[in-house]
């Protein structure tokens, strides 16, 4: 059951016995406060047990819209038939968290909290500010590979992009300067990346991008609105990636591309010192693990993509190896990413002195063989992309 309004939609889904609202809730006058009152009243009506008002994806709320909700909840302590009146709001929307608690004041049963405040396992470590000079290492070894296979799986000049999970931005930047987009938006829950990302726009002069903070699950961006959608090297932090492939795929258009990159810590090979830095990888796989972080992700994409009923799947690997990346770029790449796996997530999991130092050592030997003029080993990412198809005309 849905109501229209001219700058938003109400939507009731059943099976959650939720209302969605989504857009702009600005009522004007007595008749249009009325006709969405007559609406919520009528799905009160039809529900038992707990209703749920879902704001994740409202970008803005008038008096008159804050004045339609108290009265609403006031109807609803009046019948005093629902067990719990649930309203649930974003963390990325300022608004949300500042107003919306105060429907708790006008019943006990209504229960306010916010989706996102405990987003996934990692959030504290990954949207922390001592992240974002990994991610800019990260770039500096994997986007002179990145670029040419983007361009293979898609991506084309005058084109709409957006990148979600964007992290600190430097990529959807790179695109926006290199690859010619006729528009990037770059979306990240992290406040700090965010922040970090409008600097660096500032900085690189990019006039055709801009940045969100903004709730993956439920992006603030139009159905079927980009050419190329990306995610890249986020799908493994989330226990349920399929959450956010449902939200690339909505907002992508038909005919669109889906492009999703994911790290595989089986594949990284070197030599010498094989055993122990294998050992060492797959220490650091098992403790990610613990804070549901999926580092064996890259595998797993094309049956992500293939169940998400996308088209024409293309499949890649980019691979980084001591031949054709500056091994000082790569050794620094390492370096972060073993303070993060020792450091981060060792204080997290409360690591003790000997499984920290096991992990440095494997660490050392990884480095020691991207320093030796003879040593090899490579850093392997999955890629991955898929044709968004083009029935989704009809919906």
């Amino acid at each position: 059951m849905k109501y229209a309004g001219q700058t938003y939609t109400l939507n009731y889904d059943p099976l959650d016995q939720q209302i969605n609202f989504d857009g702009i809730f600005r009522l004007a006058g007595d008749d249009e406060v009325a006709n969405v009152f007559a609406y919520l009243t009528t799905i009160h009506d039809a529900v038992q047990g707990t209703l749920r008002l879902s704001f994740r994806r409202l970008r803005y709320i008038n008096a008159e819209g804050m004045r339609t909700l108290s009265l609403f909840v006031a109807f609803a302590r009046g019948r005093n038939s629902l067990q719990l009146l649930k309203v649930v709001a974003s963390g990325v929307l300022a608004w949300s968290v500042k107003l919306l608690p105060n429907l708790s004041n006008l019943w006990e049963r209504v229960e306010f909290s916010v989706y996102d405040h405990n987003f996934y396992e990692s959030q504290q470590l990954i949207e922390d500010t001592a992240f974002i000079p990994l991610l800019r290492n990260q770039t500096r070894v994997l986007w002179p590979h990145e670029r040419a296979l983007m361009q293979h799986h898609g991506l084309k000049r005058g084109m709409r992009v957006a990148d979600i999970c964007c992290g600190c931005g430097d990529v959807p930047l790179l695109i926006a300067r290199e690859l010619k987009p006729s528009f990037v938006v770059g979306v990240d829950h992290s406040e700090a990346a965010v922040s970090y990302a409008r600097t660096l726009q500032a900085e690189f002069g990019v006039h055709n991008s801009e940045f969100q903070r903004g709730d993956a699950t439920a992006l603030m961006l139009d159905d079927h609105s980009f050419d190329f959608v990306s995610c890249r090297l986020s799908l493994q932090i989330f226990s349920r990636p399929e959450q956010i492939l449902r939200e690339l795929m909505r907002i992508t258009r038909p005919g669109g591309r889906i492009y999703v990159t994911g790290e595989d810590y089986d594949l990284i090979v070197a030599h010498p010192e094989e055993a122990a830095i294998r050992h060492t990888y797959e220490r650091t796989a098992a403790l990610a693990a613990e804070l549901g972080i999926d580092l064996r992700n890259g595998r797993k994409l094309y049956g992500m993509l293939n169940d998400a009923r996308l088209e024409a799947i293309r499949v890649d690997q980019l691979v980084v190896d001591t031949s054709n990346t500056p091994r000082e770029d790569f050794a620094a790449m390492v370096e972060q990413w073993r303070n993060f796996a020792t450091f981060s997530v060792g204080s997290s999991l409360k690591l003790n002195d000997q499984e920290r130092d096991q992990l440095l050592a494997g660490y050392a030997a990884h480095l020691r063989t991207i320093e030796r003029p003879n040593g090899y080993t490579t850093w392997t990412t999955m890629v991955c992309s898929g044709q968004k198809p083009l029935a989704h005309r009809a919906e």
